[in-house]
C-alpha cells in the first residue's frame, strides 16, 4: 500500500477498515469485505436482540448488553495466556480467534456500537486502551474484561498499575482517541512485538507505516535501527541521520550517534 492510500484510508476510513487494510501488510491476500461483513452481520444481530430496545437510552445499559452479546454470547476475550502475540495486533486474527488485547478488542466494540447507533470513543489511556460509552457523561469500560464497567476507583488503579504509586488520573488521560491515533497504537504494539522477538523484516514494515502516518521523529530511529539489523546500511544511514537532525537534543542521541557509526563503517562477514 503506497503512503499516501493508508494516509486516506486512515483519514476517510472508520478505524476497523483502517486496521483491516494495514493487516494486509501481515496477510496481502486478505479479504477485507468479508471481515467487514462478519461486522455487519453481528451488529444486526445485536441490533435484532431484545437488549438493545431499553440499552440504547442508557451507556450502563449499553454496556452490559454489548458484554453480553460480544464476550457471553461471541466468546469475544482477551487473551491472557498470549497477550504479546502479534495475531492480538491483527483485527482480521482477532475477528478469526475472537481473543484480543485492549486496542483490537475495542475496535470491535466501536465498530458494533457505531452500526447500531450507540455512541462509543476509543480512550487513549496510558497502557490500557479503554472505550467511552454514551459521551462524555456515560461511562467507561474495559474492553480487555468482557466490557466491565469502570468506576473512578478502578482507573486510579489502572493509571497507578501503569505510571506508578504516585499518579493520577487527569483529563490527558481520558483523551477521546481519532482512527489515526488508534491506528498510530496499534502500530507501535506490533513494532515492540517485533523488536522484542528481533523479527526485524516485519518490524520494519511496521516502521515504514508509523513513518508514513507521520507519527513522529521516532519513527524515523526505529526504522533505521531495523534496518541496520537487517544489514541494510544506506537506508539506516538515511533514517538515523534524519532522526539526529529533527531531534538534536534527543536523550537517547549518543546511542543513536553509535548505531550510525556502526551504519557508515565497513561492512563485516560473518
Amino acid at each position: 500500500m503506497a503512503p499516501r492510500e493508508i494516509a486516506s484510508v486512515v483519514a476517510n476510513a472508520p478505524v476497523e477498515d483502517a486496521a483491516l487494510f494495514l493487516a494486509r501488510d501481515a496477510y496481502p491476500r486478505l479479504d477485507v469485505g468479508h471481515y467487514l461483513g462478519m461486522l455487519d452481520r453481528w451488529a444486526a444481530e445485536f441490533d435484532d436482540s431484545r437488549e438493545l430496545g431499553e440499552s440504547l437510552s442508557d451507556p450502563f445499559t449499553s454496556a452490559r448488553a454489548l458484554g453480553a452479546y460480544l464476550f457471553s454470547r461471541l466468546g469475544f476475550h482477551g487473551n491472557q495466556q498470549a497477550y504479546y502475540d502479534a495475531r492480538n495486533s491483527y483485527l482480521n486474527d482477532v475477528l478469526d480467534s475472537r481473543r484480543g488485547i485492549p486496542l483490537t478488542l475495542a475496535i470491535v466494540i466501536l465498530a458494533i456500537s457505531r452500526r447500531v447507533g450507540l455512541t462509543a470513543d476509543g480512550i487513549l489511556f496510558p497502557g490500557h486502551f479503554l472505550v467511552r460509552l454514551g459521551g462524555p457523561s456515560g461511562c467507561f469500560i474495559d474492553p480487555f474484561l468482557g466490557a466491565r464497567i469502570l468506576s473512578t476507583v478502578d482507573l486510579e488503579i489502572l493509571i497507578k498499575r501503569t505510571m506508578g504509586p504516585d499518579a493520577e488520573v487527569g483529563r490527558e488521560h481520558l483523551a477521546v482517541a481519532d482512527t489515526r491515533a488508534m491506528v498510530i497504537r496499534m502500530l507501535n504494539n506490533l513494532r515492540a512485538i517485533f523488536e522484542k522477538s528481533g523479527n526485524y523484516a516485519r518490524g520494519l514494515v511496521v516502521c515504514d507505516r508509523l513513518v508514513d502516518l507521520e507519527a513522529g521523529v521516532h519513527a524515523y530511529r526505529d526504522r533505521g535501527l531495523c534496518a541496520l539489523a537487517m544489514g541494510a546500511r544506506e537506508a539506516a544511514r538515511a533514517d538515523l541521520s534524519a532522526y539526529l537532525e529533527l531531534a538534536p537534543d534527543a536523550e537517547d542521541r549518543a546511542k543513536v550517534e553509535k548505531a550510525l557509526t556502526r551504519a557508515k563503517g565497513p561492512a563485516t562477514l560473518n
